[in-house]
């Protein structure tokens, strides 16, 4: 997986795209899927994580890809449709106050960390003492990302919640 950052803000949310099936509603991932070594696509609000096929190298393709965004970027390209924007906003699920004092620590402590590795975090639940997330971009099927998640982020969360949280679990691994 390589991290391309960019000096603007590319959107409010975060799109994990296993397929180009999944990029309907994002045109800019869409043209970025026509590389036929692109395998997945992740972006958040000032980076795209792409990985690769294993039979192409990086130091092959990288600067082709910077030079794309790069392009793309500069003539606005849409990045995400209007019709998508409103279909996050419309289904975002309602969180308890607990749940929502547990995002405000993973969003202030833990996803700037993950971000900086390409990849993001995002709450899905909290219930009965067991927090449920998605791993997604670099993190998602990263070899070590059961040992970030039970060595760093639940220690944190328990930390922070004494005996509110028992365990924290990725719902993608």
């Amino acid at each position: 997986v390589m991290k391309f950052v960019s000096n603007k803000i590319l959107t409010s949310s975060s799109k994990e795209c296993l397929s180009v099936t999944d990029s309907k509603g994002w045109p800019l991932l869409e043209k970025l899927f026509l590389f036929p070594f692109i395998n997945e696509i992740f972006i958040s609000s000032n980076y795209i994580s792409i990985k690769k096929i294993k039979d192409v190298e990086w130091e092959e393709v990288a600067n082709q890809v910077r030079s794309f965004i790069q392009t793309e970027l500069n003539n606005n390209t849409i990045i995400c449709s209007k019709e998508e924007v409103e279909h996050q906003i419309n289904n975002k699920p309602e969180k308890t106050q607990f749940a929502e004092e547990v995002e405000s620590v993973i969003n202030k402590n833990i996803r700037p960390n993950i971000q900086m590795d390409g990849g993001d975090i995002e709450l899905f639940s909290v219930n009965n003492g067991v927090v449920k997330v998605f791993l997604k971009g670099a993190c998602s099927g990263c070899p070590s990302s059961q040992m970030t998640l039970k060595n760093g982020i639940e220690f944190l969360l328990k930390k922070e919640f004494p005996n509110k949280i028992n365990e924290v679990i990725a719902i993608n691994s």
